[in-house]
């Protein structure tokens, strides 16, 4: 059966071939792509096709979000590689604002804590997105150290915002 993640307004699982054209308009917006680090710009609906199907759940949840049954953006947290797990989302600009990114994040991390065995989760902010670093204060990520990261769609490095979320202790 496929994990299905479920708050008030949203539902999250793992991509589908069938998501290729949603993800495809998702990923056709230059404002969205551009604080991503691999996502090219123009669209690219092969890169888009490749990236529809399902995480290998050994590595973490990942997939699309939906609102109302429309894929309104794209979360995930994943392990591949020695770096740790990485919180990364995305969402339409006609969706942005409304919390959808809090809501889920909540979601999310409390089903990975329950999965997986991580002391902690990291993310990363290009240092001109303001926004996304209001999502991860929301999620209780502590700012660490800076850095700097590649950006496919602006093709080149930028300034990035470090956070982690330690895993919580239960007495």
């Amino acid at each position: 059966m496929m994990t299905r993640l479920i708050t008030e307004r949203l539902m999250m699982r793992r991509a589908q071939p069938a998501d290729a054209d949603a993800f495809h308009a998702l990923v056709s917006h230059f404002d969205v792509v551009r604080m991503t680090a691999s996502w090219p710009w123009p669209a690219d609906p092969a890169f888009t096709k490749s990236r529809c199907i399902p995480c290998d759940p050994a590595v973490g949840m990942a997939g699309p979000v939906f609102h109302n049954r429309e894929l309104v953006g794209a979360m995930g947290v994943m392990c591949r590689d020695e770096g740790g797990p990485e919180l990364g989302y995305m969402f339409a600009p006609d969706h942005w604002g409304k919390g959808f990114a809090s809501e889920m994040g909540k979601k999310l991390i409390a089903h990975v804590w329950s999965r997986y065995d991580w002391d902690a989760i990291g993310a990363t902010v290009f240092e001109d997105n303001p926004a996304s670093v209001r999502v991860l204060s929301k999620l209780g990520f502590v700012e660490i150290e800076p850095t700097t990261g590649r950006c496919t769609a602006r093709n080149g490095d930028f300034p990035l915002r470090s956070f982690s979320l330690p895993r919580p202790s239960h007495p």
